[in-house]
């Protein structure tokens, strides 16, 4: 015999909440930040008007439950890419893909839209903003920690993690204008390079040897 459990008012909630904004984030992925309308989302979702307005009243409301959405899903994301770091793996070369692969998924390009979106609108900036730099001090700890693995004494790790964040975040908006994904390539390559210059461990002049 089954035995059906009935969802709690809280869990009927919960799941209609996350079902709104699951099609706010698609909506942003799909027809970016502009498009992202109240209307569109309730459509999109298959919902009635009062559903959606009675989780967000407001256009404000549903785009910061979409940020922290958001950041939730690039969260588990991250947790994930970091736990499935084989152990013999080429500590360096994994860190910079790594950090590639978490500036080209679909969370970030939908964290992208809102960055668009908060240029003008201060509401949207004031939420996106904590968020983002929690993002960011997850990002750091994981790179970090993958460098220190290979490099657990240097004292320029921590600054050369950043600037691998910042030049992955270069080369990944430069990708999503030119399609350039073989030019994206040889720059990584030659990053790993200048990390490994710089940290002693390859001579200069690889700096611009091509990819293996």
């Amino acid at each position: 015999m089954t035995v059906r459990v009935r969802e709690t008012q809280a869990q009927r909630r919960g799941r209609m909440r996350t079902r709104l904004l699951d099609a706010a984030v698609d909506s942003l992925l799909e027809v970016g930040f502009a498009g992202t309308t109240t209307l569109a989302v309730q459509k999109r979702a298959g919902v009635p008007r009062g559903t959606l307005q009675h989780h967000f009243p407001t256009k404000a409301d549903l785009l910061a439950g979409a940020v922290e959405h958001i950041a939730a899903r690039r969260s588990a994301e991250l947790a994930q890419e970091f736990e499935a770091i084989p152990a013999q793996a080429d500590r360096l070369e994994t860190a910079v893909e790594l950090t590639m692969r978490m500036l080209s998924g679909p969370s970030f390009l939908a964290a992208l839209e809102m960055w668009v979106g908060a240029r003008t609108d201060p509401d949207l900036l004031a939420a996106l903003l904590p968020l983002e730099q929690r993002m960011f001090e997850l990002m750091h700890t994981g790179i970090r920690d993958v460098f220190r693995t290979e490099f657990p004494d240097d004292p320029r790790v921590p600054t050369i993690t950043e600037f691998t964040i910042d030049i992955m975040t270069g080369l990944a908006l430069r990708a999503l204008l030119t399609g350039d994904v073989d030019r994206n390539r040889i720059l990584q390559h030659r990053w790993r390079n200048a990390v490994r210059i710089l940290l002693g461990t390859q001579p200069p002049d690889t700096l611009t040897a091509p990819p293996r």
